[in-house]
């Protein structure tokens, strides 16, 4: 059995097309799982099981921490009148997925290590503060296809260098830091009222989650469904910042935003710019649930106000 080291493990997804998108992504760590649901069979006049038979489909699931990256040029994503725009290829797959018109979804694959499956996006995260560079999570549920098996191959040293989209042998640049990453201006909480002076918060960071529900069908005669289907998506946003907001609409009103997230790289360098290319996140129709206020030694008060959107 070959021992391998971690440099030879890495994580790549590709879109299954057309067209074809690929990218290895800067992971910190990765974990495969793959099930066999059993179920022990018992009958009068007998001692012990008759056996152990299987009482579900096999499936499996993989998730990994990576850096948030602001590479490659993904198409079939428009905002603001571009026919393209920069992103790393999860937040490219969660955006898509989300304001999909369509039901049936084909998944990507997923690989890490030699071990590899075609994937629907379970959940995406990152988070963005001050000072601090963004790490981002994602997880894929593999429920296989027809005869094709959830996870598949073995693990096997991959010696493809860390790249992004095409390449997949170009040193990735672009780490989202919070230096030059802003929120937009109405995220931050305001508070007006006659006769008082109005406020407005100041923003020191956010977490941003997404949660896709997938059904697989499946049908007799065969163990693996014959397809998926993209049901419903959750969005959360958690702000911390300095304001607290005694006054939460009780109504149906929401907004919407965009998030840039941006990196170090100066517009010259690789095209990759703070400036020109940020990483898009536009969350829809958000309404806040929430907000709460924090008091601690050696520290200003910080607030927590948590937005959700529905897909």
């Amino acid at each position: 059995m070959a021992t391998i080291f971690y440099d030879k493990a890495p994580v790549e997804i590709q879109t299954l097309g057309p067209p074809v998108f690929r990218e290895t992504l800067l992971a910190s760590d990765c974990s495969v799982n793959f099930s066999n649901s059993t179920q022990p069979l018992y009958s009068v006049g007998r001692k012990g099981p008759l056996g152990q038979f299987p009482a579900g489909p096999r499936v499996g699931d993989i998730s990994f921490n990576f850096l948030t990256s602001i590479t490659g040029t993904f198409q079939n994503i428009k905002d603001a009148g571009s026919a393209a725009r920069q992103g790393n290829i999860i937040n490219y797959l969660a955006d898509a997925i989300k304001r999909s018109p369509n039901s049936e979804t084909s998944g990507v694959i997923v690989k890490c290590a030699g071990v590899s499956g075609v994937g629907f996006l379970n959940s995406y995260s990152f988070n963005v503060a001050a000072n601090s560079i963004s790490s981002s999570s994602a997880s894929f549920s593999l429920f296989g296809s027809g005869d094709a098996l959830p996870v598949s191959g073995r693990l096997t040293g991959i010696d493809v260098g860390v790249g992004a989209a095409a390449t997949a042998n170009q040193i990735t640049s672009g780490i989202v830091h919070g230096r030059r990453t802003t929120m937009p201006p109405a995220l931050a909480t305001s508070i007006a009222a006659p006769g008082t002076i109005s406020e407005t918060a100041t923003i020191y960071g956010a977490d941003y989650s997404i949660s896709f529900n997938h059904n697989p069908i499946y049908k007799i005669g065969q163990e693996f469904p014959s397809t998926t289907l993209y049901t419903t998506a959750a969005e959360s946003l958690n702000v911390t910042e300095d304001l607290f907001n005694s006054g939460l609409a009780f109504d149906e009103t929401a907004a919407s935003y965009t998030l840039e997230l941006k990196s170090l790289v100066q517009p010259a360098a690789q095209g990759l710019g703070y400036t020109t290319n940020p990483m898009k996140v536009r969350v829809t129709d958000a309404k806040q649930i929430s907000t709460s206020a924090t008091a601690g030694l050696d520290d200003i008060i910080r607030t927590q106000k948590t937005l959700t959107a529905a897909y």
